[in-house]
């Protein structure tokens, strides 16, 4: 048993060595890194117990693919760690094994399989993890714009319904008075009519289609007072964005600049984004009133929403603020580069 264990410690030393080599990121976290000795050990024991017919020790089962989608990590890191995992292990138990007389041509099936049933099942955990989050994104989206229909429209149509009550209480008292209501409900009427339009061919769009820094053009000028200075600026080839990232990346910037007219009362808004080779980087930073980020408070609303966005695409999101100093919004993509 002691043998054993020694093996199976070595194995895993001269796994991490080889993938420090390749700057693997399960070995960056020490978290992940515990987690992957642990896999190690289990999958040793699970192949020399099916060979010689012992029974492998009980563990309590680990939801890597949940962990490693949580902190951003690709599947292909995993792919990688199993391949370079069967190299490393198939050795080291065929000179185990091999000497009692057990078939190197089994120990490499059974250790093929006990390796690729944990890379399946962390699999499917990291996809079920990121549909619940796409599914959150999306009610999220679906919530923002019933927020728009109450706000916008139907405010509007309230306007309209109680001026048109007004125009029935002055038609015989005040005929003038009655005209104003009228022309004032028809005014409710054909905003509530433009807000409808608005948010209509906002839906249509899409950044993929129409790009990104046209689309966040089009929100801001619809959506920014002209009291708001507003710059746009973009950088880079913005054709080097996977097909998946300028939508989210849209929605992250859109949201970003949305809490700061809705809610900062700001005079300048600046967004700027960055394309290079290896990242997408943006910002969004305004000169308004600014808030404690460590206010319960602020995880509510669409900041969630952001950082579970930025998430799904491997980047992270970092705000800064305080108050009266503004908010800083900052986004950060790198481009997966998969190599097993």
């Amino acid at each position: 048993m002691t043998s054993q264990t020694t093996v199976a410690e070595q194995v895993f030393d001269t796994l991490r060595a080889l993938l420090t080599e390749q700057g693997s990121e399960l070995i960056a976290h020490p978290e992940v890194a515990e987690q992957l000795a642990i896999q190690v050990r289990a999958v040793f024991d699970d192949v020399t117990a099916e060979i010689t017919g012992g029974v492998p020790p009980g563990r309590a089962p680990l939801d890597v693919g949940t962990d490693r989608a949580r902190r951003g990590i690709h599947p292909a890191e995993s792919l990688r760690a199993s391949t370079a995992l069967f190299d490393v292990m198939l050795p080291a138990l065929t000179d185990l094994l091999a000497a009692d007389g057990h078939d190197p041509l089994r120990i490499s099936r059974v250790l093929h399989k006990a390796i690729m049933t944990r890379v399946a099942q962390a699999s499917l955990s990291y996809v079920n993890f990121l549909m619940e989050k796409l599914q959150a994104s999306r009610e999220e989206e679906r919530l923002r714009i019933s927020r728009e229909l109450h706000d916008r429209v139907l405010h509007e149509m309230g306007l309209a319904v109680h001026r048109l009550d007004l125009y029935r209480f002055y038609a015989d008292r005040d005929p003038a008075q009655a005209r104003a209501k009228v022309d004032a409900g028809i005014e409710c009427v054909d905003e509530a009519a433009r807000s409808v339009r608005l948010l209509s061919a906002e839906l249509r769009r899409s950044a993929r289609t129409e790009g990104l820094e046209r689309m966040l053009r089009n929100y801001l000028a619809v959506n920014a007072p002209p009291s708001v200075q507003v710059d746009v600026s973009t950088s880079g080839d913005l054709s080097l964005l996977p097909p998946d990232a300028p939508e989210e990346l849209y929605l992250i910037v859109r949201e970003a600049a949305r809490n700061a007219l809705r809610h900062a009362s700001p005079t300048r808004l600046e967004i700027r984004i960055d394309v290079s080779q290896a990242e997408a980087h943006a910002v969004v930073s305004d000169d308004g009133c600014g808030f404690d980020p460590g206010d319960p408070e602020i995880a509510h609303g669409g900041l969630p929403s952001m950082h579970e966005r930025a998430q799904l695409l491997r980047g992270s999101l970092r705000l800064t603020s305080s108050p009266g100093a503004g908010t800083r919004v900052e986004v950060r993509l790198p481009f997966a580069r998969v190599t097993l």
